[in-house]
């Protein structure tokens, strides 16, 4: 069973931290930046495998790797559109169209 030592908080770390670069990697410019991701990833990966350590349970890194990728899902999904994409820049497939109500439709 593992415990929460330097080693344990130095392997979750690093687990964010890859996780975060792989998903900021596969996602290129659609979500948040590298920086952020994998920001977010050790986060995520210290918050869970330390609550799964403080908690009991055995595959403490199991519970972080997951406990980062639900957190990546989370922030790269929810994340604010670029202004951009938002007043139809060049380069971009993504248009944000705004809903106008037409006062002749009822």
């Amino acid at each position: 069973m593992e415990t929460l030592s330097a080693t344990t908080i130095f392997w979750l770390i690093a687990l964010g931290g890859i996780t975060g670069w792989l998903v900021g990697y596969f996602m290129g410019h659609e979500g948040r930046s590298n920086y952020s991701n994998i920001s977010w990833g050790v986060l995520g990966s210290l918050s869970v495998g330390v609550a799964a350590l403080l908690v009991g349970l055995s595959g403490a890194l199991l519970f972080a790797f997951m406990g980062t990728l639900g957190m990546l899902l989370i922030v790269n999904a929810f994340h604010d559109h670029h202004k951009d994409d938002i007043y139809k820049g060049e380069g971009h497939d993504i248009t944000v169209h705004r809903y106008q109500k037409n006062a002749n439709h009822r």
